[in-house]
C-alpha cells in the first residue's frame, strides 16, 4: 500500500496557542490509523487541520501525494476528505433523506450510485426513517446519519472525531463494525478516539498523541499485545470500554 495521507512536520493551533508540534503520520490507502490520547493531546485540533477547518502554521498535508495545505474545506472535501466531527452536527431541520441527499453535492462528478445502497446495508434503520427530520432522532441515530452522510461525498479519506462519545455500548460495537466495513470498501479511515479497546480491534495502525507530539506510532497488533506499551501510553487518560458504559449511562440514561 502507498500513503494516501501524509502530515509533513505541521505545527498549527489557534490564535496565541499552539497545539500541533512538528508532527508527522501517515496513513495508507484503504487502511484504518486509530489516534489516541488523553483529553487536551491535541487530536481534534489534528482533524481540523486535516479537513482545513484550521490551517497549518507550517509543515505540509498531502493527499495522495500533493499538498493540500492551503486547500479551502470545500475544495479537500471535492477531492474526497470527509469527516464526521464529533458532536454529529447533522441538519437538524432537514429529513434523514434531506441529509443524505444534500451530501453529494460535495462529489459532483465522482458520484457513486451504491453509495446509497451502502449506508443502507450498514445502517439499514436509516432506510425507515428516510422522512424523519433528523432533530427528532436518538443520539445514536444521528450518529448513524452523520457517518452515512459522509459516505455519500464519496471519500477517500475519513476522518472520525470520537464517533462513539456519548452512545450506549450496545451501538458502539455496531458501529465500530461499520466502521471496518467502510475501511475494507477501500477508503482509509484517521479515527480519533478515547475508548482503547475498540479502537484497537478494528485498528491497522494506531498513532498516540501527547501534548500536540506523536509520543508513539505502529501496528495496532503491538499496542493490542503489549500491556507494557498500553501502560506506557494509554494508561490512565484514555477511556476503556468501562469507562465508555459509565459515561453513555451518564449521558444518555442508556436511551441511545
Amino acid at each position: 500500500m502507498s500513503s494516501l495521507l501524509e502530515i509533513r512536520e505541521v505545527n498549527s493551533g489557534y490564535v496565541g496557542v499552539q497545539v500541533l508540534w512538528d508532527l508527522s503520520l501517515s496513513v495508507e490507502a484503504g487502511s484504518l490509523c486509530c489516534v489516541l490520547g488523553p483529553n487536551g493531546a491535541g487530536k481534534t485540533t489534528l482533524a481540523r487541520t486535516i479537513t482545513g477547518a484550521i490551517p497549518a502554521w507550517s509543515g505540509d498535508v498531502m493527499l495522495d501525494g500533493s499538498s493540500i495545505s492551503r486547500a479551502t474545506p470545500e475544495a479537500r472535501a471535492r477531492i474526497g476528505v470527509a469527516q464526521v466531527p464529533q458532536g454529529r452536527r447533522v441538519f437538524a431541520d432537514m429529513t434523514v433523506e434531506e441529509n443524505l441527499e444534500v451530501a453529494r453535492f460535495a462529489a459532483r462528478g465522482r458520484e457513486d450510485p451504491t453509495s446509497l445502497p451502502f449506508v443502507y446495508e450498514l445502517f439499514p434503520k436509516l432506510k425507515h426513517l428516510g422522512g424523519q427530520q433528523a432533530g427528532r432522532l436518538s443520539g445514536g441515530e444521528q450518529q448513524m446519519l452523520a457517518v452515512g452522510r459522509s459516505l455519500m461525498t464519496e471519500p477517500r479519506l475519513l476522518v472520525m472525531d470520537e464517533p462513539s462519545l456519548g452512545l450506549a455500548p450496545l451501538l458502539v460495537g455496531m458501529l465500530y463494525e461499520a466502521i471496518a466495513r467502510i475501511r475494507d470498501r477501500g477508503v482509509a479511515v484517521l479515527l480519533i478516539e478515547q475508548v482503547v479497546e475498540a479502537a484497537l480491534g478494528v485498528a491497522d495502525t494506531v498513532a498516540v498523541l501527547e501534548s500536540g507530539r506523536v509520543a508513539a506510532y505502529g501496528p495496532a497488533s503491538e499496542f493490542r499485545d503489549s500491556e507494557a506499551l498500553k501502560s506506557a501510553y494509554l494508561g490512565g487518560g484514555v477511556a476503556t470500554n468501562g469507562d465508555a458504559e459509565r459515561q453513555s449511562s451518564e449521558i444518555l440514561g442508556d436511551q441511545s
